[in-house]
C-alpha cells in the first residue's frame, strides 16, 4: 500500500467509524479523492502535502473540460476540503489549499414535481395484477405517503413500521432518525403485499431478510431497481415525460405546502437539517399559486 492509498484507506475508515458516515457517502468521497490522486500522479506529485493552490488551478480547468455541472464541481471540492481538513488535523501536511477554492455559483433549480391530479393518476395507473405490481404500488403508494428519499425506501425493514400508529422510523441522512406518517391507503396497500406478495417473492429464492422492498428474486431492492421501476412506470402512464424517485418527495413537500401545512412541519418530515433547503419548495407553490391566480382572475383574461 502506497503512502496515497494508506491516507485515503485511514480517512475512510475514519469517515466510517466515527463520523458515521453511510456506505453511500462514504464511496462517494473515495471516488472524488481517487479520481484527484490519479490527476496528482499524472502530474508527478509525489504527496498530498505536495498540493499548492495553483496546481489546483489547473485541476479544476481539467474539470471544465470534462463538462461537468458547477454542483458536480463543487461536490468534489468539498469533498476533497474535507479531506485536507483530517490530513491537516492529522499533522499530515502543513496547509489546507482547497480553503482559497472559491465555490463555483450554481444556477437556481427548482425540484420537479408533478401536480396532485398527476401523482394520483399517475399512482392510479400501476398495473396490480402481478406480484410485482403489486410491489410498486405499495412502494411508490408509501414514497409519496411519506416522502421518502430512495436509498431510504430501499434500506427500509420491516421492523421500522408501526402499522398501530401508522409511523415509519427512517435513519435518514447522517444517521439522523425521524418518525414519519403514512395514510390508511398506503397502509393497506403496504399490509397487502407484506402478507402475500413480499412472502411469494422471497420465496422463489429461499430468501430471509428484514428489507421491505425486494426485487424479483426476493432479494433487497437497490436505489437503481428503484429508479427502473419509476422509470417503467412513467413510461406506461405517459411516454413524453421522465421523472425520477425524488419526484415523489418533491411532490409529497410541494402538495403538503400547497394544503397550508406549516413549512416547520414539513421540514421535520422530510429530515431537513435546515429551514432554508426546505424553503425551496415555497417558491414553487408561490409560483403555482401565481399561475392560477393568472388563470382565474376576470381582470387578468
Amino acid at each position: 500500500m502506497n503512502k496515497f492509498q494508506k491516507d485515503i484507506h485511514d480517512y475512510l475508515d475514519y469517515l466510517k467509524y466515527q463520523k458515521n458516515y453511510s456506505p453511500l457517502t462514504i464511496d462517494g468521497y473515495q471516488r472524488d479523492i481517487e479520481q484527484f490522486t490519479v490527476y496528482l500522479i499524472e502530474q508527478n506529485i509525489n504527496s498530498f502535502g505536495d498540493v499548492e493552490y495553483a496546481f489546483l488551478r489547473g485541476y479544476l480547468t481539467k474539470l471544465h473540460q470534462e463538462n461537468l455541472s458547477a454542483k458536480t464541481i463543487n461536490h468534489k471540492m468539498s469533498s476533497l476540503r474535507g479531506f485536507y481538513r483530517y490530513l491537516l488535523n492529522q499533522e499530515l501536511i502543513v496547509d489546507n489549499p482547497f480553503l482559497l477554492v472559491d465555490s463555483l455559483k450554481e444556477p437556481q433549480r427548482n425540484p420537479d414535481f408533478l401536480y396532485i391530479d398527476e401523482m394520483i393518476a399517475l399512482l392510479d395507473s400501476i398495473e396490480i395484477n402481478t406480484s410485482l405490481g403489486r410491489r410498486n404500488k405499495a412502494m411508490l403508494e408509501l414514497m409519496y405517503a411519506s416522502g421518502l428519499r430512495c436509498s431510504e425506501v430501499v434500506e427500509l425493514t420491516i421492523p421500522q413500521i408501526d402499522f398501530s400508529r401508522q409511523l415509519l422510523l427512517i435513519h435518514g441522512k447522517g444517521n439522523k432518525d425521524r418518525y414519519v406518517p403514512f395514510h390508511d391507503y398506503a397502509a393497506q396497500w403496504l399490509k397487502d403485499y407484506m402478507s402475500e406478495d413480499r412472502k411469494e417473492l422471497m420465496a422463489k429464492k429461499h430468501q430471509e431478510h428484514s428489507y421491505v422492498f425486494v426485487n424479483k428474486l426476493g432479494g433487497k431492492m437497490t436505489n437503481r431497481g428503484v429508479e427502473d421501476i419509476v422509470n417503467r412506470v412513467m413510461q406506461h402512464f405517459d411516454a413524453t415525460k421522465k421523472i425520477h424517485p425524488h419526484t415523489f418527495r418533491h411532490s409529497f413537500a410541494t402538495h403538503l405546502l400547497q394544503q397550508g401545512i406549516d413549512i416547520r412541519v414539513v421540514q421535520e418530515l422530510l429530515g431537513h437539517t435546515n429551514l432554508s433547503t426546505t424553503q425551496v419548495y415555497t417558491h414553487i407553490t408561490n409560483q403555482h399559486l401565481k399561475e392560477v391566480y393568472d388563470h382565474a382572475h376576470p381582470r387578468n383574461k
